[in-house]
């Protein structure tokens, strides 16, 4: 916006006087700022234009309102006011204006050394970029010359690499001729194996039914065995248990079906004047180890809860458990004896 504009614009809302006063401060103004501050003191002036705005609005109402006149009077006293601290305001930003020119004086000089450093440096690089350039040719002279070299050695290794793929085609058909030799070979002892292998099978087939037959004999000997060492126990162990431990058999000793589960021993007896339930069990021979023992032990439990069921007038207190046999390790009789099992050998009665 021109001067005059600004003037005119004044002209509409101040007295004369003060537009004298606003005219003389603007040219003051001119005559100070310079081009590179004239940014801050236009906002400024902005400003004041706003405020100038302002009280056109406030001399518009003055001129509808007559009956007001007083009051507009002290709206517009305190408008001056306000436009001379907007005065006061820019003289402090012209302060700042100067404040920011020095600053940017500093700043000039120092721009000026570092574009005399840029200059400066800027010779160096050129001088280290000659360099680099003359070592970088003497590098690609030497480059060119390994290439040259490389390229003869590569046609060299080409030569002998084509020289041992051939061999190695050779090789490989001599390899080829041989490896169908073998399967044909290999092929022929297979047959032979086949065939020798029919006849083992043939003979295995033959063996198994042998062991088959061996064992069927072997289990009907072990069970007329344990039959035979029951039977002596029937008529033997009554009159060793009285002996040894005191208990009085009433009738006599029986293998009895419980359930589905064959008791080797069961009789009724009397112990110290007490009504007891001998259950036994017969194994030929006890030289085990602690696996095999347990799995005896708990095969006798097995029946004698069985056997209870069958005998409920007993409680498993009164039960008697025997194990007859015709021999027992001294392991197995101390795990025995430990758990309470009566074992008795059959060399003992």
């Amino acid at each position: 916006m021109k001067v005059e504009e600004l003037l005119s614009k004044m002209r509409a809302v101040f007295t004369p006087e003060q537009v004298e006063v606003l005219a003389e401060f603007i040219k003051f103004l001119d005559q100070l700022v310079k081009a590179t501050d004239f940014m801050e003191v236009k906002e400024a002036i902005d400003r004041l234009e706003k405020s100038i705005e302002s009280l056109k609005d406030v001399v518009r109402e003055l001129a509808q309102n007559q009956r007001k006149v007083d009051e507009s009077i002290l709206e517009l006293t305190e408008a001056q006011k306000k436009t001379e601290q907007k005065i006061a305001e820019l003289s402090e930003a012209q302060k700042r204006t100067e404040q920011k020119l020095a600053e940017l004086s500093e700043a000039q000089k120092k721009t000026e050394q570092k574009v005399a450093e840029l200059a400066e440096a800027q010779r160096r690089t050129k001088e280290e970029l000659k360099e680099y350039k003359k070592i970088t040719e003497q590098r690609f002279a030497e480059l060119a010359e390994a290439q040259k070299k490389t390229e003869e050695e590569l046609r060299e290794y080409k030569k002998i690499t084509e020289q041992k793929f051939a061999e190695l085609a050779e090789a490989q058909r001599r390899t080829e001729e041989e490896l169908r030799e073998y399967k044909k070979i290999t092929e022929q002892k297979f047959a032979e194996l086949a065939e020798e292998s029919k006849k083992t099978q043939i003979i295995l087939q033959e063996v198994l039914l042998s062991q088959r037959d061996l064992n069927r004999k072997l289990g009907g000997i072990d069970q007329t065995m344990g039959y035979m060492l029951e039977n002596e126990a029937y008529r033997n162990l009554p009159g060793y248990l009285e002996r040894n431990f005191g208990i009085k058999v009433y009738n006599r000793m029986i293998r009895r079906e419980i359930k589905g589960k064959e008791i080797n021993l069961l009789a009724e007896g009397q112990r110290n004047g007490e009504r007891v339930l001998i259950v036994g069990e017969a194994k030929s021979r006890l030289s085990i180890g602690p696996e095999r023992a347990k799995e005896v032990f708990e095969e006798l439990e097995e029946k004698i809860r069985i056997a209870l069921e069958e005998y409920r007038e007993y409680s498993p207190e009164k039960v008697v458990p025997v194990i007859i046999t015709h021999f027992a390790s001294k392991s197995f009789l101390e795990e025995a004896n430990k758990q309470g099992y009566i074992v008795v050998q059959s060399f003992e009665w």
